[in-house]
């Protein structure tokens, strides 16, 4: 046979395989996602207990891109948030809480669903646009042109279906979904972030009522320029995207899905939301989910508060804190109004934050902890974590452990009443019993994370980092290194291998799932004189 007409024969076949083992994938993945919707929908529409007792309130605060040491109870001097210190002097301040995620979505797709979000295959960040015109091959290499975002590899941008389904599968059950099934009115005000497809929009996911905006961020006001508000402007590329955007698209203003204007400055927006969705609802179990966007950029802040901090020369910063300080008064006020409706006893209140500090904005102080969001050091997943319930919670405890955004799922059905599905695993636990003493064990010896070619696992005190296409490893001590500086890798090469076979065994009997969509591109960032790069 020619040659030729051979070699066409075998590129023929083996297109004609790679396009049966596409096809074969995607049945796959539609027949699993079809048994776990059956599975939910079984769930859902069985019968409650007959009885019921007085269902507490829950209240979930979750700020945006907020460190630990952005919140003075973590024992910080540059900054006062008395009124989010107040939750944890109610209640317990969590020294060591992580997020599932260093980045927005997945971070808040793994606290809704109780599950850590690569179970299901919401790996990376979902992406509102694809800076395709910026990608070109440059010397070997293909390069998103933008300053700040980089790829090592030509990227494998997401296809119509991947785009399309971007967001947490119907499949997954929602905290709203499942409180929701226990009589609770339930309400969405903030930020979303979880996909805009039909069927994962709030709406569709247990909310009876949604203010706010579905995608990563919008401005405070709806102009750039507003009475009473200062701005300060970041020379990144994402940044200027964000203001160019404003508050079109995904960044819009929505009451229930229809688009409204707003005036109001928007942490004051969703605090006012809050308090008067607490006022109609006073009589009857609700849940809130209070999905702040500070202190995410773009950076606006009011006035009087830019007035508090003339001290601080940097006006990044400046504006920064201002930002914090504005949503510490909201959170405030939305304490107040509680004990105001005489709700206090019944009502559990958490505080969060999606992910660590933004460290690539400037603004914010990670303190000790290494790096910050988009980075699973500990800057990028170490977040401020409270909870309060009058009565239930010693006022003024400090827990020690390390413990999982996951836990609030798990924290909100056991309070609620309600039962876990029995068909699919949970990866947080009920705190209640390990913040009033009666159980004395770490809620979890072991916390892990993926995205892409990144992996890191924490055991007990030690933590382990690495890249498995651009060939670090890195082993830390956090009880006796938070700050990530001392490589322990060559020094204890067992304890290496034990986690990275720990790591490997997670992927393969937790992780059934491959990433829905690819990630495309990288954040670069030197970190004591290293390139990393983390995908973005």
């Amino acid at each position: 046979m020619n040659h030729r007409y051979l070699r066409t024969f075998l590129l023929v076949g083996l297109g004609l395989i790679l396009v049966s083992c596409s096809i074969t994938r995607v049945k796959w993945r539609i027949k699993w996602n079809k048994g776990m919707e059956e599975s939910k929908a079984a769930f859902m529409s069985a019968p409650l207990p007959i009885e019921k007792k007085r269902q507490p309130n829950i209240i979930l605060l979750v700020a945006d891109d907020l460190g630990p040491y952005e919140v003075s109870a973590y024992g910080v001097e540059h900054i006062k948030t008395p009124n989010i210190d107040q939750i944890g002097k109610d209640g317990v301040v969590f020294e060591e809480g992580y997020a599932t995620a260093p980045t927005c979505a997945p971070a808040r797709a793994g606290l809704m669903t109780g599950r850590v979000q690569n179970r299901y295959g919401f790996e990376t960040q979902v992406m509102e646009f694809y800076p395709s015109n910026y990608v070109e091959y440059i010397s070997g290499r293909w390069l998103v042109d933008t300053g700040e975002f980089k790829v090592k590899a030509k990227p494998s941008f997401p296809s119509a279906w991947q785009v399309h389904k971007q967001g947490v599968p119907p499949s997954e059950i929602m905290l709203s979904e499942i409180l929701h099934k226990y009589d609770y009115d339930t309400a969405l005000i903030g930020k979303w972030h979880l996909g805009v497809h039909r069927e994962q929009v709030p709406s569709a996911r247990g909310f009876d009522y949604q203010y706010g905006f579905y995608g990563a961020s919008s401005l405070y006001t709806p102009e750039e320029n507003w009475s009473g508000v200062i701005n300060h402007k970041h020379e990144a590329f994402s940044a200027q995207h964000q203001w160019k955007t404003g508050r079109k698209g995904e960044a819009a203003m929505l009451r229930n899905g229809e688009e409204i204007e707003e005036d109001r400055y928007l942490t004051d927006a969703f605090r006012d939301e809050m308090m008067q969705y607490m006022e109609e609802k006073k009589d009857e179990p609700f849940f809130i989910y209070g999905a702040f966007s500070a202190p995410h950029v773009p950076f606006q802040a009011p006035v009087e508060y830019y007035c508090m901090y003339p001290h601080v020369e940097d006006e990044n910063k400046r504006v920064y804190y201002a930002m914090i300080s504005s949503l510490d008064d909201a959170i405030g006020e939305i304490h107040q109004k509680i004990k105001d409706l005489g709700i206090e006893d019944d009502t559990l209140i958490f505080f969060i934050s999606d992910n660590g500090g933004a460290s690539y904005t400037h603004a914010t102080d990670n303190g000790p902890l290494k790096a910050g969001k988009l980075t699973q050091f500990e800057g990028g997943i170490r977040v401020p974590f409270m909870m309060k319930w009058k009565g239930k919670i010693p006022a003024g405890t400090r827990y020690k452990y390390p413990v999982s955004s996951t836990d609030i799922f798990t924290t909100s059905v056991a309070a609620a009443g309600g039962v876990l599905p029995d068909d699919r695993e949970y990866d947080g636990v009920d705190l209640l019993p390990y913040v009033t003493g009666q159980n004395k064990n770490r809620p979890h010896q072991s916390l892990f994370w993926r995205a892409d070619h990144i992996w890191a696992i924490r055991d007990g005190d030690y933590k382990l980092i690495l890249s498995t296409r651009d060939g670090w490893a890195e082993l830390y001590n956090l009880i006796t290194d938070q700050s990530e500086e001392i490589n322990l890798k060559e020094q204890m090469p067992e304890l290496y291998d034990k986690l990275h076979e720990e790591h490997e065994e997670w992927q393969k009997n937790k992780l059934k799932v491959k990433p829905m969509w690819p990630r495309i591109m990288d954040k670069r960032f030197v970190i004591d004189g290293k390139d990393y790069y983390f995908p973005a």
